[in-house]
């Protein structure tokens, strides 16, 4: 079930970014924006996919709300132009059930 629900927020992340390729619309690069205020669009829009360098992305989230229901939050730091280590949300990460 794990596999199954790691796939498929996989899957909606590639599409999330690929859609965007598509319709030839540029991702947010965090390295463009302070750290306040990448943390800023996270909380406005509620889930973003945001570019953290050269062909790399990922989803990020403001809240558990925006996560799958076998996913936690996980705090997300990103280099932003003022900061190596920005906390700017959270990302969506498969519950780990082997305690």
């Amino acid at each position: 079930m794990k596999k199954i629900a790691l796939t498929l927020s996989v899957l909606g992340l590639v599409s999330a970014a690929s859609v965007a390729q598509a319709m030839n619309v540029p991702l947010t690069s965090t390295t463009d924006l302070t750290g306040s205020q990448v943390k800023a669009l996270v909380q406005d829009k509620g889930a973003i996919v945001l570019a953290t360098g050269p062909g790399l992305y990922d989803r990020y989230v403001a809240n558990g709300s925006f996560c799958g229901p076998h996913e936690e939050t996980q705090r997300a730091y990103v280099v932003t132009k003022d900061s190596n280590h920005s906390l700017i949300g959270y990302t969506c990460v498969v519950e780990n059930d082997e305690n």
